[in-house]
């Protein structure tokens, strides 16, 4: 481990660490993983396909020309789609923390053994993701597959599609990140880490090179794995930057909270009505309350707990600051008008919004797909305007929280970036560029 000229904390209570042990044991009380792993086990989506999993406007194409005049069967699909696609992104990124949680937690482990519970909780909430992410598969394979047919599941290099300048999707994704995911679990019990409770979780020491595109290896941008090993190292390494990356955890938490929480909205109201309520609702209302004790331990971590260490140094002050910039370049820095939650430019969509307008969904020809993509993209229209509200709530509150982290730079206190991007003219003009291009090389 890297060491600093600081020395470990000398006080012998340490008022977060009881805070968090209270949460912790909430935690261990609930059952809502349980309830989850249920579900997986039950899920089918025929039984589930003639609802929406949550209100209209989470929807792709929600507010474009299309969908005003897609028929209720399309709707539903674009509902469907949109759940799945939000929940691709929520499993690489717990994917992910499978990963950071181990490295935050011996880093944090080597400076006292006070903080053994830290060691428990983070294990423990490890644990739920691993049941999240085999979740989320489950519904996303079978989902897909059915709207979207036995080709769409295929790996292909031609099928990849970027979602933005440093992320990319291909529906092929939710076979090959099974698949890793799967691989991980069989090496589970093969690897340890110096954490004997994260005993099932590859071993720390190891790069960080697994495969995925959530909002943690966003932060790798293009310069994938050495960009991420990098951060990985320095979190890993000293106790105020482990804390940091608490700081970005719960950025992810709150981006998370900002879109499940109409979700878990949605379940109330079917469930006050006595309505039907589709088992992706009901999973993703369980998510919501699982995910507020990870967001709380985010909170306390992130916000509290290194105010309770030795003063960082210079350079522990700078790659916490570029941590928390690079999340907001890779994460939040711009606006939709394809999905209500997505706050990345569209004009890397493209290839994505003509495979699904060619697909058994919409049948178009290539011809038909490229003039909606045009009207969808290019043109002024309500889905923006849905995104821009959810985006300034967003900023709203990851401004609240970056005002209480007293390193930060101007830039990432204000969030600077994600703020600039918040421009319907700005994204149609960048998607209008995008789409004569991509329209030339056809």
């Amino acid at each position: 481990m890297i060491t600093s000229n600081q020395t470990s904390p000398t006080s012998p209570v340490n008022p977060v660490i009881s805070l968090l042990e209270k949460n912790y044991s909430n935690n261990l009380e609930s059952d809502y993983t349980e309830k989850i792993e249920e579900l997986d086990k039950n899920f089918n989506y025929d039984s589930n396909s003639s609802a929406y999993w949550s209100e209209s406007e989470h929807s792709l194409l929600y507010g474009t020309p299309l969908y005003e005049q897609a028929s209720q069967s399309q709707k539903f699909a674009l509902n469907h789609l949109h759940w799945t696609l939000f929940y691709k992104l929520t499993a690489d990124s717990e994917t992910e923390l499978i990963h950071y949680n181990t490295v935050t937690a011996d880093c944090l482990m080597s400076v006292s053994s006070d903080y053994k519970m830290l060691v428990e909780l983070l294990a423990h909430e490890t644990a739920q993701e691993r049941k999240h992410i085999h979740t989320f598969y489950q519904v996303n394979y079978q989902t897909t597959k059915s709207l979207l047919g036995k080709k769409a599941l295929i790996n292909s290099g031609s099928d990849k599609v970027s979602l933005s300048s440093q992320k990319s999707y291909q529906l092929s994704d939710y076979l090959s990140s099974a698949a890793n995911f799967i691989t991980m679990m069989m090496l589970k019990n093969k690897e340890q880490s110096h954490s004997e409770n994260f005993g099932e979780v590859k071993d720390v020491n190891k790069p960080a090179s697994f495969a995925s595109n959530g909002f943690f290896n966003g932060l790798s941008g293009k310069s994938a794995p050495s960009r991420r090993q990098f951060f990985s190292d320095n979190w890993r390494s000293y106790p105020f930057l482990a804390a940091n990356f608490f700081a970005v955890r719960y950025m992810a938490n709150l981006a998370l909270k900002n879109h499940e929480f109409g979700i878990h909205q949605y379940y109330r109201k079917l469930q006050k009505n006595n309505e039907f309520i589709a088992s992706p609702t009901t999973i993703s209302h369980y998510h919501f309350l699982d995910e507020a004790f990870h967001t709380t331990t985010s909170l306390f971590l992130g916000r509290d707990f290194y105010k309770t260490l030795p003063k960082p140094s210079t350079y522990e002050k700078l790659i916490a600051n570029l941590a928390i910039l690079q999340a907001q370049h890779e994460n939040l820095n711009a606006i939709s008008g394809i999905s209500s939650n997505r706050f990345l430019s569209d004009s890397n969509a493209i290839v994505f919004i003509m495979k699904l307008l060619q697909s058994p969904v919409f049948n178009m020809s290539k011809e038909e797909a490229l003039q909606w993509i045009e009207k969808c993209l290019c043109h002024e229209h309500e889905g923006f305007h849905v995104n821009l509200k959810v985006h300034n709530h967003l900023l709203s509150d990851l401004r609240k929280f970056a005002n209480q982290l007293d390193y930060l730079w101007p830039v990432n206190r204000n969030m600077s970036v994600m703020a600039s991007g918040a421009s319907i003219g700005k994204a149609i003009k960048n998607n209008i560029k995008a789409f004569n291009q991509f329209s030339l090389a056809l």
